[in-house]
């Protein structure tokens, strides 16, 4: 990735006062983040002088199906709240690889914030899988950077559990803690009809937060326990942010279901 300046307009009392030429763009050099991160071509923090109350950065250590999770929001300007980045890349973003990348783009994005700005919000996914004395590592340094750590055990397919079931997993947990995480993932497709709609599962948020939440639990580290996941922490953060137009979309779909069932009856 070329060092190239970043671009953006950022509302200033100072700037309106030098009455710059309509359509003139402050330039900052800012630091590029690693080459083989996964950045939308031309992607801006914000554009214009209106900005999203909330710039969330979203650092993943999967991507498939975290992605899928948060699909909706991405790119999607009907969301007028908040701008929500996703940075994945499964053959890099171990914990230690998410943590130094957060870094990066909090120094890249904190140099053309504007004063009245609400701060950037950043939110680091990981499954436990075989990380787990690399989480612990690095949870003093995302409290330090005031970054939240979100932890699904084993894998972030027990948060999407969660969105379709309120008991716990009734899986026969392996005797290798290597095999958890892809084991369960094939259990959870038999158990719920129809397999996981990761796409879809964003419409359940609130019954995914009472149920994860009500079987929360952590061990002295702060590691979520087997079939626990601190997830609810992001969505009950998301939900004020998104909930009118997600109620929107759910509308729209229903009122689209409706209207195929009746034409197909016809």
């Amino acid at each position: 990735m070329e060092n190239t300046p970043r671009n953006y307009i950022k509302p200033s009392p100072e700037l309106e006062a030098q009455s710059l030429p309509s359509g003139k763009k402050l330039v900052a050099a800012v630091e590029p983040p690693p080459d083989d991160i996964d950045f939308p071509i031309g992607y801006q923090k914000g554009e214009g002088i209106e900005l999203p109350k909330s710039f969330w950065v979203i650092v993943s250590g999967g991507q498939d199906r975290e992605r899928t999770y948060f699909k909706v929001l991405l790119g999607n300007d009907s969301f007028k709240r908040i701008k929500l980045q996703f940075v994945a890349d499964p053959k890099r973003l171990n914990p230690n690889g998410m943590l130094e990348t957060s870094q990066t783009l909090k120094k890249r994005y904190s140099s053309s914030s504007a004063d009245n700005e609400e701060p950037d919000r950043f939110y680091l996914i990981s499954d436990v899988d075989h990380f787990y004395n690399n989480l612990v590592r690095i949870a003093p340094a995302c409290i330090k950077e005031s970054f939240k750590l979100i932890i699904s055990n084993s894998c972030f397919e027990v948060w999407l559990y969660y969105a379709y079931r309120k008991e716990l997993p009734d899986f026969k947990v392996p005797p290798d803690y290597r095999k958890i995480s892809w084991q369960f993932k094939g259990w959870l497709n038999k158990t719920i009809k129809g397999g996981i709609q990761t796409h879809q599962a964003i419409f359940n948020i609130h019954e995914n937060i009472s149920n994860a939440k009500a079987h929360y639990e952590a061990d002295e580290n702060n590691i979520p326990k087997l079939f626990s996941t601190n997830m609810f922490q992001l969505a009950e953060d998301l939900l004020p942010l998104i909930e009118p137009e997600l109620n929107q979309i759910m509308e729209k779909n229903k009122a689209n279901e409706l209207k195929g069932r009746m034409k197909n009856s016809d």
